[in-house]
């Protein structure tokens, strides 16, 4: 059985159960706050954004979005979630 993966609505509840904004996040990682946004939306392709997102709230990124596993595509996952991911 597949299980469903996280609302938008209940992403942004965890992250401010967590004390994060999404303008804090931005700021934590370097990028804009409609960037932060779109990736809560599933409409930005950031892994580097998405991992950084599922270890605030505590939970493996693939419980919050489907990650595409070809690595041609947009979604990949790349360095800066590995420099994120260590930190």
């Amino acid at each position: 059985m597949v299980k469903a993966k996280m609302t938008p609505a209940q992403i942004k509840y965890e992250l401010e159960r967590a004390g994060y904004t999404q303008v804090r996040i931005a700021d934590e990682f370097g990028v804009s706050q409609p960037s932060v946004n779109l990736v809560i939306h599933n409409k930005g392709t950031s892994h580097g954004l998405r991992c950084f997102i599922a270890k605030i709230i505590g939970r493996d990124v693939t419980e919050l979005w489907d990650i595409k596993t070809n690595p041609t595509k947009a979604g990949r996952p790349d360095s800066r979630a590995r420099q994120h991911a260590a930190a």
